[in-house]
């Protein structure tokens, strides 16, 4: 299945029971998820991608953003095409 940024975001915004999370938004401060939410996302984003994310890796994460990229550098991860946008 295809990572894209916005489904990470939706899928925040269901796990955590908020509307319009943005990639920038921080999980604690802006969203006001607990360790347990976001260990729910993780958990949920784990299950949905059929990937493997390193519990080590976790203390890094802050934003939306930096969820997808977990998501992303995960073995089995479908990568989406390059965003010239992002690579500017």
């Amino acid at each position: 299945m295809l990572i894209e940024l916005e489904d990470v975001c939706r899928t925040v915004d269901l796990v955590i029971g908020r509307r319009n999370t943005s990639a920038d938004d921080r999980l604690t401060e802006d969203l006001g998820a607990e360790s347990i939410d976001v260990l729910n996302v993780i958990v949920t984003l784990e299950q949905k991608y059929g990937v493997s994310i390193d519990e080590a890796s976790m203390g890094a994460v802050s934003t939306v953003r930096d969820l997808y990229d977990l998501v992303l550098k995960s073995p089995h991860a479908a990568v989406p095409p390059a965003d010239p946008a992002r690579s500017a």
